[in-house]
């Protein structure tokens, strides 16, 4: 029983087991049919619908071809397309696999779920409309990730890994209530945009993404954790690493990018931060080396809609088409609204290490700043056009610059500060250390009513400043020097042109507006060449009308006070002055040919000027002047003046002198008139009287003149009257008549006491008229012509007339030997050409009368004297009752055949020739007892052959005349007549040597 039962046992055993095994054997052929079905057929449709409904239900839109089983995948959707079908500007994201990882928990309770989805091999396209035949599309390829949808509507990336553009992406993250996504407003855009305005912003980003280039592969990754619902709560990573890349922007080198938001921790204030990195950033705007980037920013504590952010940026070196620097800072901190980007505050530093430009550079430039909005109700005016940005805010800002330098301008250092309060900018603290001065000011503009006010000061040299003025300041600064700079000090105030003209007239506009106030304090200098000692002033403008009411020049001599005003719009001005200055100074700033008129007078002592000038610029035809001139201790062409005093007036180039009067020592001038034309170079003289020395006149007209008159002398001032014109340049233009009144006077060798007559000075020729003189006892009347306009010596003409002159007197002068000269004087000479330079050129005639005198000791006409007074003791040194003759000049000669001296035993006849160096060749005849009463022509006549004895020809000089025998009378019969001579003739020549002590007593 037992064996049966046991048997019984192993028999069900063995069925039980053989039925187990096929159950398996047919699960398992089950499991394997569902398996080869499920991985080839795909999953059934119950089971495919709870599975999409699944994955939609954690928000994910998927379509495939086929969902299947595979072997350590899973579930495994292949070809599968999220979102709505494609159409024709939405992208398509298409995955070639999609492991659908289910949640066995909920399918052990028959519920379908879905954790997660690993997608391989996707690509995300989006394709442009074709424009002129071309197609473009926007790419993400090789997507490899996994997408985990956790429990709570929360998705979990993993993974992420794709390539964009040639460049590699990882992205991860963890997103709560990942279906409110589809809720952000900022993806669905404020309000429908024109049609075709997405495919052209589309079209721009496809041909962009087209243009860059990359050297290598770069890499982004980004990491995002937060709550779909609460953007707040997001933390974000970003990484951006880039080698050297090729943009249509520009290019970069080693670029390496980090943004950091952080949420809001317990404090309640998130965190967000942006670095950047770059060796090198090229653009076509701009070169950039070193670029480093740091940006945070994070809510406000108290107030969570405000953001505060903090900036700072750096760069080794940037360079532009304009600028260069070799480094550059800007470091700034914010705040502002979540909803608007414009700070509410904010402050700013920006430091610039080397920057040169094409127009200039400077070591350094530092700009501050610092912004604040208004708390109060904000004014504003459209007509502020731009301006009425900056309306809301406070505005503080400091600026500085180093060592700039350019072309133009070169200033040491440079610094200002201001601040806007609108409607008011102002500037404060403006200062400037620049060649060797400093500048110093401030400023104030009101936006509204456009009213600049500005005051500064300076002792700089503006003459550096020539660079940046126009032609016409640099030429009118340039009149200008000094060797310290002036100190100017000024306060003025403008209206600018209207915000909203962008082609203001600024000099209809706005010069009309300018007024200035100030005041200047230099020290040596110049003004056009005249220098100065120091010189100060205030000065004024408005109304287009500069003044300086009271400049004051101070010169070693001297100095001017003079007020000032110049209207620029009629370019008329005026100057009222007073001067103790040399007018000789004043040289320079007359034109070239008026002020050599200056030249012929120096003054040793300044002269007083007191008077106005009036004209206008640029004209100077139209300058005017009236005042009073006194001067004292000066000369003019070397004559000394003791003073001088009148009235003047200018006008046309020509200055008036009205009733001017001039003292010099005892003598005086004084005149109705003197007229002195800068144009013709001339001076007119009215109505000249005085007591004055003719020489010293005659110097004062020209030298010259002076010249030529010194061998006319007076002993000392004369009275006289002068009328004409006197040059100032050219001898040649002179026309002055001297009327001369008493006086003595010198000529040659001749010595007047007193003498009277007219001068005229006309051009190169002088003319002597109406001339009456005491001569020698008697009088001498005449006149005289001189033509100078030969290089040296004058032609002269002159006819004198002697009357009853004492020979004795006379012959004193002609002759430094005494004599016993005696008779009366009458004659007449007129030479009617002659040259001083050439005595041959002599013409002339003349007559010549003397009574009662004793002329022997005359040599040529006492060589008889000793034969006769052979015949008779005294018969050749008798009385003379009278001596009479006529001559000629002719080419220097002198020649007379009439010239006869008579006495009381005997008359003397020449004729022949004397020349003006004395040379005689003449003829003398003696006829005895010729003018015997009654018998007198008797006995000459039986004496005749006695007079042919004493014939004789005269040669020699006037002072050592030699004479011979006409006819040969023999020896012996001349021995009663002068026996010595006759005796000495008679005996033969004794030889040199036999008479030495002839030698000795020669």
């Amino acid at each position: 029983m037992a064996r049966r039962d046991k048997r019984r046992f192993w028999r069900v055993a063995r069925v039980v087991f053989r039925r187990f095994r096929i159950t398996v054997w047919v699960i398992i052929l089950l499991l394997l049919g569902c398996f080869v079905y499920l991985n080839q057929i795909g999953l059934p449709g119950f089971i495919k619908g709870p599975l999409l409904q699944a994955v939609r239900a954690r928000g994910v839109d998927l379509e495939f071809t086929r969902l299947r089983w595979r072997w350590g995948h899973g579930v495994v959707a292949e070809n599968v397309r999220f979102g709505p079908a494609a159409e024709r500007l939405n992208p398509a994201f298409r995955i070639r696999e999609a492991q659908v990882q289910l949640d066995y928990r909920a399918l052990a309770r028959l519920r379908v779920a879905v954790n997660g989805l690993v997608l391989r091999n996707g690509r995300l396209d989006w394709s442009m409309p074709e424009t002129n035949g071309a197609a473009h599309v926007l790419s993400i390829e090789n997507v490899e990730t996994e997408l985990r949808l956790l429990p709570g509507d929360q998705w979990e990336l993993r993974n992420f890994e794709a390539r964009f553009a040639g460049a590699q992406l990882y992205l991860g993250g963890v997103i709560t209530n990942a279906s409110a996504i589809r809720e952000w407003k900022f993806l669905h855009g404020a309000a429908p945009s024109a049609p075709g305005t997405l495919e052209k912003r589309l079209q721009q980003v496809a041909e962009t993404m087209e243009k860059i280039r990359f050297a290598g592969t770069p890499e982004l990754k980004l990491d995002v954790r937060g709550d779909a619902r609460d953007l707040k709560s997001f933390t974000v990573r970003l990484n951006v690493d880039t080698p050297d890349a090729e943009t249509p922007w520009g290019s970069v080198q080693e670029a390496f990018f980090t943004l950091v938001l952080l949420p809001a921790p317990i404090d309640g204030v998130s965190h967000a931060r942006v670095d950047l990195y770059a060796a090198r950033a090229a653009t076509r705007w701009a070169g950039i080396t070193n670029l480093v980037l740091r940006l945070n920013v994070e809510t406000d504590r108290l107030r969570q809609d405000l953001v505060s952010a903090r900036l700072e940026l750096s760069a080794g070196s940037i360079e532009t088409a304009h600028v260069r620097a070799s480094g550059a800072t800007f470091t700034a901190g914010w705040m502002h609204s979540l909803t608007n980007a414009i700070p509410l505050s904010g402050e700013g530093t920006l430091r610039v290490e080397g920057p040169e430009t094409k127009w200039g550079g400077a070591d350094a430039v530092r700009v501050t700043g610092s912004l604040v909005a208004s708390d109060g109700p904000v004014v504003s005016d459209p007509a502020w056009s731009w301006w009425t940005n900056l309306a809301p805010f406070a505005i503080n800002w400091e600026c500085s610059v180093q060592g700039l330098r350019s072309e133009k301008l070169q200033a040491e250092e440079f610094s200002a500060a201001g601040e806007w309060r609108s409607p008011r900018l102002t500037v404060d603290r403006l200062n400037s250390t620049l060649y060797g001065g400093l500048l110093r000011g401030r400023a104030s503009l009101n936006v509204d009513s456009r009213e600049l006010q500005f005051s500064g000061s300076s002792d700089f040299d503006a003459h550096r400043l020539g660079p940046l003025l126009t032609e016409k300041s640099r030429k009118w600064l340039s009149q200008y020097t000094w060797r310290r700079p002036p100190a100017v000090q000024a306060e003025g105030t403008l209206v600018l042109p209207a915000w909203t003209n962008r082609h203001p007239d600024w000099r209809g506009e706005v010069r009309p507006t300018v007024t200035l106030n100030g005041n200047f304090d230099v020290g040596p200098g110049a003004f056009r060449g005249v220098a100065f000692s120091s010189a100060r002033s205030r000065f004024s403008y408005s109304n287009l009308v500069w003044r300086l009411p009271d400049l004051v020049a101070v010169r070693p001599e001297g100095r001017l006070e003079l007020a000032h005003a110049s209207n620029e719009a009629t370019r008329d001005y005026y100057f009222r002055l007073r001067s103790t200055i040399d007018v000789k100074a004043l040289e320079p700033l007359l034109k070239t040919n008026n002020g050599r008129g200056l030249d012929i007078v120096e003054f040793t002592q300044p002269p007083l000027v007191a008077g106005e000038v009036w004209g206008r610029w640029y004209q100077p035809e139209l300058i005017r002047f009236r005042g009073s001139v006194a001067a004292t201790n000066f000369t003019v062409r070397g004559q000394a003046v003791g003073s001088a005093e009148a009235r003047v007036a200018f006008t046309n180039g020509v200055l008036y002198v009205f009733e001017p009067r001039v003292q010099r020592g005892a003598e005086h001038l004084s005149a109705s008139a003197v007229q002195a034309d800068f144009n013709t170079h001339r001076v007119y003289l009215t109505n000249g009287v005085g007591y004055v020395d003719p020489l010293a006149v005659a110097r004062a007209i020209g030298p010259r003149i002076g010249q030529h008159m010194e061998p006319y002398r007076f002993g000392h001032a004369v009275r006289a009257r002068v009328n004409g014109i006197i040059p100032m340049r050219d001898e040649r233009d002179a026309n002055v008549r001297f009327e001369i009144e008493g006086g003595a006077f010198e000529w040659w060798k001749f010595r007047v006491p007193e003498i009277e007559g007219r001068l005229d000075w006309v051009g190169e020729k002088l003319s002597l008229r109406n001339v009456h003189a005491e001569f020698y006892g008697g009088t001498a009347v005449g006149e005289a012509d001189f033509d100078f306009a030969r290089e040296r010596g004058a032609d002269f003409s002159f006819d004198v007339l002697v009357t009853d002159a004492e020979l004795r007197l006379l012959m004193r002068d002609m002759t430094s030997h005494s004599n016993r000269l005696e008779g009366r004087l009458n004659g007449r000479l007129t030479i009617t050409q002659g040259t001083s330079t050439d005595i041959h050129s002599v013409q002339g005639r003349g007559r010549v009368d003397l009574t009662d005198g004793f002329i022997w000791d005359i040599p040529i006409f006492g060589i008889l004297t000793p034969a006769l007074d052979g015949i008779a003791p005294g018969l050749g040194s008798s009385r003379a009752r009278a001596a009479s003759g006529t001559f000629i000049v002719t080419n220097g000669v002198l020649r007379t055949e009439d010239f006869e001296i008579r006495a009381p035993v005997m008359r003397l006849q020449y004729n022949g020739d004397v020349d003006l160096t004395g040379r005689v060749n003449a003829r003398v005849q003696a006829e005895l007892l010729r003018d015997i009463p009654a018998v007198g022509p008797m006995v000459s006549l039986v004496l005749w052959p006695v007079s042919k004895v004493y014939e004789y020809r005269i040669t020699g000089t006037v002072q050592k005349p030699e004479s011979e025998p006409i006819f040969f009378i023999p020896r012996i019969l001349a021995l009663p007549f002068h026996p010595l001579r006759t005796i000495r003739e008679i005996l033969p020549t004794v030889p040199q040597e036999s008479r030495p002590e002839e030698l000795s007593n020669q």
